[in-house]
């Protein structure tokens, strides 16, 4: 059987034509970028904040898949001073806006823009949809504190995190929801080197010049590492947002070198952003704000809390609001009561937990951690992701879901608790085609969903619906979308 994961010779090709870039750690695209993605539906606009520091004339604006390319209208460029945090001042010096075509395929795309004969990529950071659908699902992960324990020399080696995180990327690329939310902790504020077995011992580096840096910390956070799947990885787009280990190598209590290096490095830090009726709220507990410089008890009293009413203003209530923070013991209730939060999203603490709190009432939410090293209890805390489905104002929670069977065992020699394999390679040779999907979660699995890469063809799907195809030079990609139900196989064939 070949594995899902498995890369062949013309997919590889294609895959690396589209994927030109390694890294945007420097890019000039300020949103949509690392921390926050954009969902556009085709037809609509996209305002994309653009810091073009030789103010050249912007020639174009590109979306690149894997398998298409779409050049967008620009509709307007606006020259000025565009804020992006209220904090930190950063801004940008232009904001292009560019509108989606409407038969633009259903992807997530690297955004380029090419200004003065140089090239600047965001790489998956915009997801275009046909529609919003008013029932639609996320998962939500916390506290992969990637780059924690390191492997191999500081200057090649990679955060050991990425070993869990990269088996995590297949089966949360299975389930196929339409957004991804982690909650802080994301690399962490110092490394540790040769650790022991539990993770902890060694020697420990902390100092803004001790590699790896702050830039490679959060490159193995969004890209990877040593070909393991960092954030990129997904196909669905991920927000995220700081926690307190969320920076390297300026000290602990400069408020405002903390979200400069957040500025720098993945761009956005307290946001919203809106999918159909759904509201939600980004917000930073730990790096800096409000009204001092020392994060307080009422974080949302201050300039963050102005710009998430703000958005919530302009975007209208919605069916459903969600807030996302990282610490589990801080709640604003004020905040979540004037605005009728639904769901609080948090980590901090390692081990999942629920309970509501407020009128609303809130729900408040952690799901566990999915790849930390030195977790002390195991079998409670790691391994762990939440999904949630949402159905115009009404939601639901799974139980903490465990990605693998046993998270302590070699990365080579992981038991996935949701797998697909296809009968044949998945890399555009064949004209047929069957798919398995097995399913150990512990709960029923609507729309996950099936790539598959064929000749070039007409086709027809047993076993699931197809949700749309792709045509690319020599090859029909057909995406297909099918419910699997918790412990008997789903099997899908093309031909």
């Amino acid at each position: 059987m070949i594995k899902s994961g498995q890369r062949f010779g013309v997919l590889g090709v294609i895959l690396i034509l589209s994927f030109t870039f390694a890294s945007d750690c420097f890019a000039d695209i300020k949103y949509p970028w690392r921390a926050v993605k954009a969902i556009v539906k085709n037809g609509d606009s996209l305002g994309i904040l653009f810091d073009n520091v030789k103010s050249t004339p912007i020639d174009s604006v590109i979306l690149v898949g894997p398998y298409n390319r779409v050049v967008l209208n620009i509709d307007s460029i606006s020259i000025g001073r565009f804020v992006y945090d209220t904090y930190s001042k950063a801004s940008t010096n232009n904001k292009i806006w560019v509108r989606i075509p409407g038969d633009t395929p259903e992807e997530l795309y690297n955004l380029i823009v090419k200004s003065g004969g140089e090239t600047s990529v965001s790489l998956k950071s915009v997801k275009t949809v046909r529609e919003f659908r008013m029932s639609h699902s996320f998962i939500h992960i916390t506290d992969t504190h990637i780059s924690r324990q390191w492997v191999g020399e500081p200057e090649n080696g990679y955060g050991k995190e990425l070993e869990l995180f990269d088996n995590f990327v297949k089966v949360a690329n299975i389930i196929a929801p339409d957004f991804v939310i982690t909650t802080g902790d994301n690399i962490h504020d110092y490394t540790r080197f040769n650790a022991d077995s539990t993770g902890w011992g060694g020697e420990l580096e902390r100092g803004a010049d001790q590699l790896p840096l702050a830039e490679e910390k959060f490159a193995n956070y969004f890209d990877g590492a040593n070909g393991l799947s960092g954030i990129h990885g997904l196909i669905s787009p991920t927000f995220s947002i700081p926690g307190n280990h969320d920076f390297y190598g300026v000290p602990g209590d400069d408020h405002q070198a903390k979200v400069a290096q957040w500025n720098r490095l993945c761009g956005k830090r307290v946001y919203g952003f809106s999918y159909a009726g759904t509201r939600v709220l980004a917000a930073d507990d730990f790096l800096g704000d409000p009204v001092i410089d020392i994060p307080n008890e009422s974080p949302m009293s201050g300039l963050q809390g102005d710009i998430l009413k703000s958005f919530l203003s302009e975007e209208g209530p919605g069916s459903v609001r969600i807030m996302a923070q990282h610490r589990h013991d801080r709640c604003d209730t004020l905040f979540i009561n004037a605005h009728k939060i639904n769901i609080l999203l948090n980590g901090h603490s390692h081990t999942p937990g629920s309970e509501y709190v407020g009128e609303t009432p809130t729900l408040i939410s952690r799901p566990g951690v999915v790849c930390r090293s030195g977790v002390t209890n195991i079998d409670e805390e790691l391994g762990f992701f939440r999904i949630f489905r949402i159905n115009g104002s009404s939601y639901e929670s799974s139980p903490p879901l465990r990605f693998c069977k046993d998270p302590e065992v070699n990365y080579l020699e992981l038991d996935l608790n949701l797998t697909l394999d296809f009968e044949r390679p998945n890399d555009g040779s064949s004209s047929s085609n069957s798919a398995t999907i097995n399913n150990q979660l512990g709960v029923k699995l609507p729309g996950c969903k099936i790539r598959f890469v064929m000749k070039k063809g007409i086709y027809e799907v047993k076993g699931g619906q197809i949700d749309q195809v792709i045509e690319s030079g020599d090859l029909t990609v057909v995406d297909v979308r099918v419910d699997v139900e918790n412990g008997k196989p789903a099997t899908i064939t093309i031909s």
